[in-house]
């Protein structure tokens, strides 16, 4: 096993960062640059240039999203999540 000392965490970084982009560009219609502008299609490198996508390249799970955390359906967990905001909302 390769040992993991800095050069393999940059490299481990590199290779989330790219497969982030690649699943957001594939799920995705489109994507804004920093002019407003919509690019429709855009290659995953396009992603990685514009200034809002370093936070998925320097945090290890920016938001908790099922693209971010590349969580898998949780049926028992989504019960017990949905109850919790119907008590809290009830009152």
């Amino acid at each position: 096993m390769e040992k993991r000392n800095k050069l393999w965490r940059r490299r481990h970084q590199w290779r989330l960062f790219k497969s982030r982009m690649i699943l957001m560009v594939a799920n995705n219609q489109g994507v804004l640059d920093e002019n407003g502008k919509l690019i429709q299609h855009p290659h995953w490198m396009d992603c990685a240039k514009q200034l809002w996508s370093f936070k998925y390249k320097t945090m290890r799970t920016p938001c908790s999203c099922a693209l971010c955390r590349s969580e898998k359906y949780n049926r028992r967990a989504y019960k017990k999540e949905s109850a919790r905001v119907i008590s809290e909302a009830e009152y």
